[in-house]
C-alpha cells in the first residue's frame, strides 16, 4: 500500500550541506531529483546552507530524502531536525548515523558486538611499524587521508583526537551495499575496487575511469560468501535503515578480512558504487529509490 502511494506524498531531496563534501552531495542530491521528476513524483530540490534550513519547514514536506553527505546529513543532525518537526527522512536514524559516522566508536562497538577484525588503532609514541594511516574520525569521501612514513609526522598526528591513525593493511579493497528491499535485509554484492593511486582517495572515487570495479569481486566463494553475511549482521546490529554501503580489505599477506568503515548515506551518483551493484541485482536506480523512501515511512 505505502508503495502505491509514494507518487502523490511531497518529497523533499536536501543535499548540498556545508561539508567538504558538498560538490559530492549536490551530484547525488540532483541525481535523485531528477529521477523522481523524470517519473512524475512529486518532488523538489533544496540547496542546504548554514541560512535557509527553515526552507525545509517551509516547504512541508510528507519525507526528506537525505542527500547530504558529511557534517549534519550524516552524523544524525538533519535526522534530528526532521524528527523534532515531525517529519518522515530517509536513511538510518538521529543515533545510528552518529553511530556510523564516528568510526572510532564503530569499530569499538563492532568489536564487542560481532567480534569483528579492523585494522589495529595506533595509540603509543614508541614502537611504531611505518608506514601507517591517518584519517579523520569524522567524515568520508576518502578526504583527509594521508599516511604517515617518519616519527615527525606521526607526532604531528597523534595528539589530535580528530584524527584516528590505523596500521595500514595492504590488499583488496571490497565494497558491499546493502538495503531494506521489501522489509528484507539484503546485500547485493561485492564489489573489489582498483585503482592506480596510493589509497582509494576523493579523484579515484568520483572521477571517470579512474577506478576499476570488479563485480562480482575477484575473491574466492568463501569469501564472498561471508562478505554478504557479515555485511547485513553489521547493518542489522548498527539499527541502519534504508541503505549503506561497507567497506572492508582483505590482506594481501593472509587474507584475512578487515573491516573499515559504514556509510549511511552512500553516494547514488551516476558513477556510485550503490546504484552499480544495484543494477547488477537488475534493480533499476529508480526502484532503488523507492525502496529507500518505502523503509522510511
Amino acid at each position: 500500500m505505502i508503495y502505491k502511494k509514494i507518487k502523490f506524498i511531497k518529497i523533499l531531496v536536501v543535499a548540498g550541506g556545508w561539508s567538504d563534501e558538498r560538490e559530492i552531495s549536490l551530484m547525488t542530491g540532483r541525481n535523485v531529483f531528477s529521477c523522481l521528476k523524470k517519473n512524475k513524483f512529486n518532488v523538489i530540490f533544496l540547496d542546504l546552507k548554514k541560512n535557509n534550513i527553515g526552507q525545509i519547514l517551509k516547504s512541508k514536506p510528507d519525507i526528506i530524502f537525505n542527500a547530504l553527505h558529511g557534517e549534519f546529513g550524516e552524523d544524525g543532525g538533519l535526522n534530528s531536525f526532521a524528527h523534532k518537526n515531525n517529519i518522515n527522512i530517509t536513511h538510518s536514524g538521529a543515533i545510528s548515523s552518529a553511530l556510523c559516522f564516528n568510526k572510532r566508536l564503530l569499530k569499538k562497538f563492532l568489536k564487542k558486538e560481532l567480534n569483528i577484525l579492523s585494522p589495529k588503532e595506533i595509540i603509543h609514541k614508541n614502537k611504531i611499524k611505518f608506514p601507517v594511516i591517518s584519517k579523520p574520525n569524522w567524515g568520508g569521501s576518502s578526504k583527509g587521508i594521508e599516511f604517515i612514513y617518519n616519527n615527525k609526522n606521526f607526532m604531528k598526528k597523534i595528539n589530535n583526537h580528530q584524527n584516528l591513525i590505523e596500521e595500514v593493511i595492504f590488499g583488496k579493497e571490497l565494497t558491499v551495499t546493502v538495503m531494506e528491499n521489501n522489509n528484507r535485509i539484503e546485500a547485493l554484492g561485492v564489489t573489489e575496487i582498483k585503482f592506480d593511486n596510493v589509497h582509494y582517495d576523493y579523484i579515484a572515487k568520483y572521477t571517470k575511469n579512474k577506478s576499476l570495479h570488479f563485480l562480482p569481486a575477484r575473491i574466492s566463494k568463501l569469501h564472498y560468501n561471508f562478505l554478504i553475511k557479515i555485511s547485513k549482521k553489521i547493518f542489522n546490529v548498527c539499527g541502519c535503515k534504508g541503505i549503506a554501503r561497507l567497506d572492508f580489505i582483505m590482506s594481501n599477506k593472509n587474507e584475512n578480512i578487515y573491516f573499515l568503515e559504514i556509510n549511511t548515506h552512500p553516494g547514488l551518483t551516476k558513477i556510485s558504487l550503490a546504484p552499480e551493484q544495484a543494477k547488477y541485482q537488475r534493480i533499476s536506480y529508480l526502484y532503488l529509490l523507492k525502496q529507500i523512501i518505502c523503509s522510511s515511512l
